[in-house]
């Protein structure tokens, strides 16, 4: 196998200078005021020689990659099957599309937040966009290196930081306020992990609903996504809940299936609520009842707003909170009349 070809191997062929083969290759002919025959030239030259522009080299001399990072808290957060993912990945790259930048997905495994950080900012990417848990020490090395950096899907205390995401406790009340509407009053919670930032608001705003109601929120209500277990031991209960709020949709549609493994009847013996607002949601069985973040838009936002950092452009605005919806659908109703007797939850509160 011969050598590769060189910029000056083409400029050579065509008969012209090294700049010019530069600005025919880069697109920038035009705004260089090259000829239509000089590029035809450049053209014809490369393709006989089968240059293939260096995108490292490239990437030295202009100090930018054209590419986004999507990050998430674990690497292998890619590979699961979630209906959330797929849809924020979905976004992402088609808001990347539109901003004429490439996405690479950050999978590579580490424990050491300063290596990782390193990865983050080695050149390869212009800028990153971040699902990360509370107070996540990667995201706080980046922002002290100034590289640009933005949160989605989550958010941050820190007044540096860049973020887009939902307005998580409010979407908390909404949920729980409109099984409160249908008369249900012991209301449990499947809640994600305890270090994430969107599951502890919409944790707060399930609590918040249900003080507001003059329910004593019931701690054996709450039950970890990751020991979904549980659910079933509790429905099994006499005292059990008649209406459940999931942090997600994944998890809200897999709650509906131990529901009725247990013999119970989604929504007549169990009103299910979830969260996200997932296409999967609209077609399960039954159709789920979840409050809709808005997710193209988030993702959309935050790409755009990397771009604006990572091209210094002045940026306005920086952390945006964008409110839910509330899509009411088959796996909610009103409370039987069997429970109506014995609704309150006179416990010890949380």
């Amino acid at each position: 196998m011969g050598n590769r070809s060189t910029i000056l191997d083409v400029a050579n062929r065509a008969g012209v200078g090294k700049v010019t083969v530069s600005y025919v290759l880069n697109g920038q002919a035009e705004a260089a005021r090259i000829s239509k025959a000089t590029i035809d030239k450049v053209n014809q030259a490369a393709l006989e020689l089968n240059y293939r522009p260096n995108a490292h080299a490239r990437n030295l001399a202009t100090k930018k990659a054209h590419a986004i990072g999507v990050v998430f808290q674990y690497g292998d957060y890619f590979s699961r099957q979630s209906n959330f993912i797929t849809e924020v990945l979905r976004s992402v790259c088609q808001a990347c599309v539109d901003a004429d930048v490439d996405v690479t997905l950050h999978t590579r495994p580490t424990t050491d937040p300063v290596t990782e950080a390193n990865v983050l900012s080695d050149g390869r990417v212009d800028a990153v966009i971040l699902i990360r848990d509370e107070n996540d020490p990667v995201h706080k090395i980046l922002l002290d290196r100034n590289f640009p950096a933005v949160l989605f899907f989550c958010r941050s205390e820190d007044q540096r930081s860049a973020f887009v995401s939902c307005d998580n406790y409010s979407g908390g009340r909404v949920a729980v306020n409109h099984l409160l509407g249908l008369g249900h009053r012991r209301i449990a919670m499947l809640r994600g992990s305890e270090h994430s930032v969107d599951s502890n608001d919409r944790f707060h705003g399930y609590l918040s609903a249900l003080e507001s109601a003059g329910i004593t929120p019931n701690p054996d209500f709450v039950i970890p996504s990751s020991e979904l277990e549980k659910l079933a031991v509790i429905l099994k209960q006499p005292d059990r809940p008649t209406a459940l709020f999931s942090w997600s949709d994944d998890t809200a549609m897999e709650a509906i299936r131990q529901a009725e493994a247990c013999g119970l009847s989604v929504p007549q013996d169990l009103s299910v609520i979830g969260y996200d607002g997932t296409a999967a949601g609209e077609m399960f069985q039954p159709p789920l009842t979840s409050v809709r973040q808005p997710i193209e838009q988030i993702a959309r936002t935050a790409v755009q707003l990397a771009v604006q950092l990572a091209t210094d452009k002045a940026v306005v605005k920086n952390q945006f909170i964008l409110p839910p919806t509330l899509i009411t659908r088959e796996s909610t109703t009103t409370i039987h009349p069997d429970f109506l007797q014995s609704s309150d939850n006179e416990v010890t509160s949380l």
